[in-house]
């Protein structure tokens, strides 16, 4: 019997409260020929997705969703864990059998899913930063993480245009029940947004470029490199083979700012809202010489802003402003496009991706 592969992505209406929150189901077995399988409600906006072993982890607005997902496209909700506050990366660990979460309000966050009936929350840190309790977001917070070690490395963007509080946050986890935040280091001017790892090296993409900084010693993390990327906001990142992967969305950034806006009373959920009619973009960065990084390939991508991506058996898989994209990076130098896919609801943008194998 042969193996069927599933693209998973959220639909989104964010910073709007969602009348309907659901994920869709793609077909992607053939990278090249994206298909519509079937759409899921949820409980809330999902910002982020894990996923291990037949089961789906959805880290989502006030709840975290597990579903199994073992035999696709039929699904079944296994449990719901209230209280949770979403970003941009759920990580599951394997030999844990525990979930890493980021937070734009709450820094990180750390569940138990021995038992994936009944997730439990180990342990948490904030981003030192003081949020309204009835505000869902606010102006600043963790948005994606990595983890080396028993260390978590998040940045944490700053949506007021004016304070200039970005920065990479470094979480000791040694004990889950007492994190703590072993260095703060400021990402000035880059308003990270995205980071991944290489090594020793950690690499934050945001408006206007992207920074390396070395962390061989994680409670000294020092800045050794930057690239400047006018016009270029950066979302979300991922290393492979010595190349950074970035998707985000092109701004006028280079034309004073004009499309940044204070957002100090911003709260809702702090992703700088997207104009459709802007493209989006999905760059290959090389990394091998991390005081020196140097872009070498950016690619359109017409269904928007990229969101979010992931990247499996050479294929990366977009979640997009208006739909979805695969990008083949069998030559990650070169890559190229494999499929756009719109056929989905205009009215919603999309984000987070999994992927999901079933006979």
């Amino acid at each position: 019997m042969s193996v069927k592969r599933f693209m998973i992505t959220s639909e989104s209406e964010l910073p709007k409260e969602p009348s309907d929150p659901a994920f869709v189901i793609l077909d992607v077995t053939d990278p090249r020929k994206i298909s519509f399988v079937d759409r899921i409600r949820t409980l809330g906006t999902t910002v982020s997705f894990a996923s291990h072993n037949g089961l789906l982890f959805c880290s989502e607005l006030r709840h975290l969703e597990i579903f199994d997902v073992s035999s696709l496209p039929k699904i079944s909700r296994v449990s719901m864990f209230e209280g949770s506050h979403p970003g941009n990366t759920t990580l599951y660990e394997v030999s844990e059998k525990r979930l890493y979460l980021s937070s734009y309000q709450q820094g990180i966050s750390v569940i138990d899913v021995k038992n994936p009936t009944s997730p439990v929350l180990l342990g948490s840190c904030d981003c030192d930063i003081s949020v309204e309790p009835t505000a869902t977001y606010g102006p600043y917070g963790i948005s994606q993480i990595v983890k080396k070690g028993h260390y978590i490395y998040g940045v944490a963007m700053d949506y007021s245009m004016t304070k200039a509080r970005e920065a990479l946050y470094v979480y000791d986890v040694s004990d889950i029940e007492n994190i703590r935040k072993a260095a703060r280091l400021s990402t000035t001017p880059v308003k990270g947004h995205g980071i991944a790892m290489n090594g020793d090296n950690l690499f934050v993409a945001g408006a206007c470029g992207v920074l390396s900084i070395d962390i061989s010693i994680p409670e000294e993390p020092e800045v050794i490199g930057e690239l400047s990327l006018e016009g270029r906001f950066g979302v979300y990142a991922l290393c492979n083979h010595q190349r950074l992967l970035v998707s985000g969305r092109i701004i006028g950034y280079a034309e004073e700012n004009s499309e940044f806006k204070d957002y100090s009373n911003y709260t809702s959920l702090p992703i700088l809202p997207s104009d459709k009619s802007q493209n989006g973009f999905f760059q290959v960065i090389d990394v091998s010489n991390p005081v020196h990084p140097f872009l070498i390939n950016e690619t359109r991508i017409d269904t928007g802003e990229g969101f979010g991506f992931l990247v499996d058996k050479d294929t990366a898989y977009l979640a997009c402003s208006n739909g979805v994209a695969t990008v083949d990076v069998r030559d990650v130098n070169n890559p190229t496009v494999s499929a756009f896919f719109d056929e989905l609801d205009q009215t919603k943008e999309y984000i987070g991706v999994a992927i999901v194998e079933a006979d």
